[in-house]
């Protein structure tokens, strides 16, 4: 398990995530990729566990080239 702190931007930052500590206070507080493991109280602070955060930002590409291939295959001709 690979922990960082959410106030570490600089190690954040090398792993992908560009989002403040504030987003991830608020993320842990609404829940989101609270399942996957994300987060991690360890000595009274909150972590980031950068293994799972790798698998989430590989997903979240993933859905990202998909939906790219969908608006390629559309047509967005101009209608005249």
């Amino acid at each position: 398990m690979n922990l960082a702190s959410i106030y570490d931007q600089e190690t954040l930052r090398r792993h992908g995530l560009l989002v403040k500590p504030s987003t991830l206070r608020l993320w842990k507080c609404k829940g989101k990729y609270v399942e996957e493991g994300l987060f991690v109280r360890f000595a009274h602070k909150l972590m980031v566990n950068l293994d799972v955060l790798e698998q989430i930002l590989q997903r979240e590409l993933e859905k990202q080239k998909q939906i790219g291939r969908r608006m390629q295959a559309k047509s967005f001709k101009r209608r005249v």
